[in-house]
């Protein structure tokens, strides 16, 4: 595992990965940008660790807990390791990140998911877009609810999200007055509702 996850590493062409590289004969840790990768003989971990002397800065929604994964084959942990670089590196993917593990804590679960980047015209370019997220078919608990939603992560840190019914007319929603993530969780954790029509929200 360890000498595979060397020739893996070593041929990502970005000099981040030879900075912080450090092996022993039965480990290898390795500081990619803000996320760790440790490997032993049998698993790959990969994380992000604020408590780690190595990690530049320390992130709001994000930490060791919600990050941590391990893997018993170099190429999903190579590519968690990317993604997780995004995560640590941009205030949307980090929200995204977050939401999505929330929504494990509270045991809202959806067996669809849409994920895109949104945008208005002419504002095209990669740091003005948010990510747009289609949730449906979902259950709160073990109960399934009528509704399903949309979340939008934006680039200053907000958020939006709606409500809509499993088949809705055009452009029919119900929007969450709050704009915080951790408000927006606790606002559908509170919301003690089956169906559209009776979530507590104006109609747009």
């Amino acid at each position: 595992m360890i000498e595979k996850l060397k020739y893996a590493l070593f041929s990502i062409p970005d000099y981040e990965i030879y900075r912080r590289y450090f092996q022993t004969n039965d480990s290898i840790t390795i500081y990619y940008k803000n996320v760790i990768v440790k490997a032993s003989s049998q698993k790959v971990s990969v994380y992000y660790d604020p408590e780690e002397p190595l990690i530049a800065k320390e992130l709001k929604y994000i930490n060791k807990e919600n990050t941590i994964k391990t893997f018993d084959d170099i190429s999903s942990a190579i590519n968690y390791m990317n993604y997780l670089s995004l995560v640590t590196s941009d205030i949307r993917y980090t929200l995204y990140h977050y939401f999505l593990h929330q929504l494990e804590e509270i045991e809202l679960n959806y067996n669809f998911l849409s994920f895109g980047l949104a945008g208005n015209y002419p504002n095209f370019s990669d740091k003005d877009l948010s990510i747009r997220c289609d949730l449906g078919d979902l259950t709160v608990g073990k109960k399934k609810v009528k509704y399903n939603i949309i979340i939008i992560f934006n680039n200053d840190g907000s958020c939006r999200l709606s409500f809509y019914p499993e088949d809705p007319a055009w452009n029919e929603e119900k929007i969450c007055p709050e704009r915080d993530v951790d408000k927006t969780i606790e606002y559908i954790l509170n919301l003690k509702v089956d169906h559209y029509k009776d979530i507590p929200l104006i109609q747009s």
